[in-house]
């Protein structure tokens, strides 16, 4: 598509043609060449336009010809040329000396050469290269459609790219997984090489959205214009198989939605039926299940659209990287994921929680995961315990964001209450009510003494240096606290009472913040 300036300094027709200043750009490509013959406004002047001028008015100007090379440097033009002879008898020195300043390519024309002959000489081989360069494109063009067509997807596409310039590819979507390209111990091995290579990486876009990166690197000496041509083409196919796939993905999600729903309304299977469902969406019946409630903690906006597509999607490509597959029903504020209960199940949702994190740190996560049951079918209760255990993390604040029922540490106890408010405060308030009002009326703090005591496991001396206060002082709070109560702190059963009402207490106002 151009041609550089140490290329068009070697044509035949150039040959006459003297290089003065500015040595350091003879690598810069010339799109256009331009004849200006007064240089009264280099504004108009375009990057990468090689300028030819008799210089006329420089040469008593001191001033316009000092602040001519800057200027032209500045607006990126690829080099400017004299013709001596008119204006100028030779170009001043000063001028060469701001040229090799600015490495801006000063070359010096003879006066018996013609304008017409310097055009022609440049323009002609630029306009070849176009005219190669759109062959070029087409013939790219057709052999990446068919490999689209035949249904090589992502691969398909990435395995031509480095077919066809011969350079290394690699593929990473916009979640930061490696679609395509080299392992990490290729990679280390070719450290030494990778410094001598030149590397061009296009985003894949479509309707703006970001898919990932495309890369093709080969040796600097090697590279051409025409390869960006065909990483360009490459990306755009990129980009039309994302479209498919997630057409397909939408389409799949629909279908495991519907089972799931299916499953959780308590519907009955035959067995066959069952087996046959499970074998369309490419799920293991065998073996026993677990539910995991996922919920983001976002604008209400975006959590049926960009949200849930996110978790959708990192969810999606972290399974199928390990061959795994899952059910999925999305609720209004939640996502339940059906999955095998085993040990890389969990290694996997760890791995989305610290993934999610560090990709939208803005968006808190967290994830519930209910006991495993050995039948599909059984799976009803099951997402009521994983939906608690998500809406109960923020109590144990577990890191990362991921809480299984059976680790609830005594909270799953409340699980049989937790859908009515009522329910919890019939747990807590007998036993806490008589210490909230004794509080509010003498303004002490009997109820933060007891929480503090209890989770000091009846500790004393730990309870009062957390409390900041003298053990004369906390004695006096314990004996009050156990006549207004009833309970004696030193019966293991009912301190384990009085734990249970603070948890209850806790729990409602996490789940029902405007009845407290």
């Amino acid at each position: 598509m151009t041609i550089t300036i140490r290329e068009a300094l070697q044509l035949p027709d150039m040959v006459q043609i003297r290089l003065v200043g500015g040595a350091g750009g003879v690598d810069t490509p010339i799109r256009w060449v331009t004849i200006v013959e007064v240089l009264e406004d280099v504004e108009r002047l375009q990057e990468g336009e090689f300028l030819i001028t008799t210089g006329f008015g420089l040469a008593e100007n001191t001033e316009r010809r000092l602040s001519l090379i800057p200027a032209l440097a500045k607006r990126k033009l690829s080099g400017i040329a004299f013709h001596t002879g008119f204006y100028l008898r030779e170009i001043p020195q000063d001028l060469i000396d701001l040229a090799n300043q600015h490495q801006l390519p000063l070359m010096e024309i003879p006066v018996e050469m013609n304008f017409s002959t310097i055009t022609k000489a440049i323009l002609q081989p630029i306009v070849n290269r176009q005219f190669e360069t759109l062959a070029y494109s087409q013939a790219i063009h057709h052999q990446m459609i068919e490999t689209a067509l035949s249904k090589g997807g992502l691969h398909g596409i990435v395995e031509k790219l480095a077919s066809l310039t011969g350079g290394r590819v690699s593929l990473t979507d916009a979640l930061g997984f490696k679609v395509y390209g080299m392992s990490d111990g290729e990679e280390t091995e070719r450290t030494e090489i990778r410094e001598l290579e030149q590397a061009h990486s296009v985003d894949i876009r479509a309707n703006r959205t970001r898919f990932g990166t495309l890369q093709l690197a080969k040796p600097r000496s090697e590279w051409k214009e025409l390869d960006d041509v065909a990483l360009q083409h490459a990306a755009t196919l990129c980009a039309m198989e994302y479209i498919k796939e997630n057409a397909v993905a939408a389409t799949e999600w629909r279908l495991k939605g519907d089972f799931v729903e299916e499953l959780l309304s308590g519907r009955e299977f035959s067995a066959s039926e069952l087996e046959s469902r499970c074998r369309m969406l490419g799920y293991p019946l065998a073996g026993s299940h677990l539910v995991a409630a996922v919920q983001v903690e976002g604008p209400p906006a975006l959590l049926s659209s960009s949200l849930h597509q996110a978790c959708i999607t990192l969810m999606k490509r972290l399974f199928d990287t390990h061959h795994r597959s899952y059910l999925l029903r999305e609720r209004p504020s939640s996502l339940l994921f059906i999955m095998s209960d085993d040990q890389q199940s969990r290694q996997l949702l760890e791995q989305f929680a610290s993934r999610w994190d560090r990709l939208h740190r803005e968006y808190s996560l967290r994830i519930g995961l209910s006991n495993p049951r050995g039948q599909l079918t059984e799976l009803a209760d099951a997402v009521h315990e994983a939906s608690f255990a998500m809406q109960a993390y923020p109590l144990l604040a577990q890191s990362p964001a991921l809480l299984s029922y059976r680790q609830m540490r005594g909270y799953q106890f409340l699980f049989p209450y937790h859908r009515q408010t009522e329910s919890l405060e019939a747990i807590w308030r007998p036993l806490l009510e008589p210490l909230l009002q004794h509080d509010s009326k003498h303004n002490q703090q009997l109820l933060e003494t007891l929480d503090m005591y209890l989770a000091h496991n009846g500790n004393g001396l730990q309870t009062a240096q957390a409390l900041y206060i003298h053990r004369h002082t906390l004695t006096y709070r314990l004996t009050q606290i156990k006549e207004k109560t009833g309970f004696d702190l030193e019966d293991a059963h009912q301190r384990w009472q009085l734990q249970l009402a603070f948890m209850a207490r806790r729990l409602q106002e996490k789940l029902y913040p405007d009845k407290m």
